[in-house]
């Protein structure tokens, strides 16, 4: 792991690959804990996630943006492990000044475009890990946050951070 902030990963094997145990651990411990119930801040402003609406299981649909794959609303959600297992890394990611706190600048940040809305994205390349909000009055929203798979998808990321750098636009 390259971010000193980060808390080692949640890892299924921790319970003995019983996904039920697993993902109420997720659920309960982190995600209702540490991140809907605890005030999470970043640049000065909570942040907030979504209770509404809720999934048949009685869970907020947030849980799912930040701990399953997107489905686009074609079929059921399905568990994405590799976003399962950072589910812990969003509180200290936010939370951190990563360009004065922590050794390595491992968060770079830049805004995007998105519906008609600007999008905060912060980005670690190296542990392949992005969060997106969107900032409110008072308040942020949390999006998503996820593990990036693919090397294209980085070098995309790059690209728009590049070009937010030399433009201080969104992209």
């Amino acid at each position: 792991m390259y971010c000193l902030a980060l808390p080692e990963m949640i890892t299924l094997d921790l319970f003995n690959n019983d996904y039920a145990n697993y993902f109420d651990y997720l659920y309960y411990n982190i995600f209702r804990r540490d991140l809907f119930n605890m005030k999470v801040i970043y640049c000065g402003k909570k942040v907030s996630l979504k209770s509404m609406p809720r999934s048949d299981d009685g869970k907020e649909n947030s849980y799912y943006h930040l701990t399953c794959k997107d489905y686009n609303g074609v079929r059921e959600r399905q568990p994405d492990l590799k976003r399962c297992e950072r589910l812990n890394w969003i509180k200290p990611a936010l939370e951190t000044n990563h360009q004065s706190e922590c050794e390595k600048n491992c968060f770079l940040v830049y805004k995007t475009w998105y519906k008609n809305r600007v999008r905060t994205n912060l980005l670690n390349p190296i542990d392949r890990y992005q969060i997106v909000l969107e900032e409110r009055d008072s308040y942020w929203l949390m999006i998503t946050a996820f593990y990036i798979d693919y090397d294209n998808r980085i070098k995309k990321q790059l690209k728009k951070y590049r070009n937010f750098i030399e433009t201080r636009e969104p992209v």
